[in-house]
């Protein structure tokens, strides 16, 4: 009975970490044309010469850079917090 519960256990560990993975994947994904259009906008303000809109689109590009940064570094820790553990292993 026991061995039973435990590969549901496993099972359910399993979907929640690669659901997660999956969502993350997801996130950046859905993030990167943003991402990129604050990149392509910041470098038009510095070519124009426009320091005062450049700092805004540098702004806008580092904050949603090191949103996507905590969500992926989020589900990796998360990943393999939940990985399967060999037997003798707590």
């Amino acid at each position: 009975m026991t061995a039973q519960a435990n590969t549901d256990a496993s099972s359910i560990r399993n979907a929640i970490r690669w659901g997660l993975l999956l969502a993350a994947t997801a996130t950046i994904g859905f993030r990167l044309p943003r991402l990129a259009h604050y990149f392509r906008n910041w470098r038009e303000a510095l070519h124009l010469g426009d320091s005062s809109g450049a700092e805004g689109w540098r702004t806008f590009l580092l904050v949603d850079a090191i949103g996507l940064l905590i969500v992926l570094a989020i589900s990796l820790a998360v990943f393999f917090v939940l990985r399967p553990r060999g037997k003798g292993q707590p």
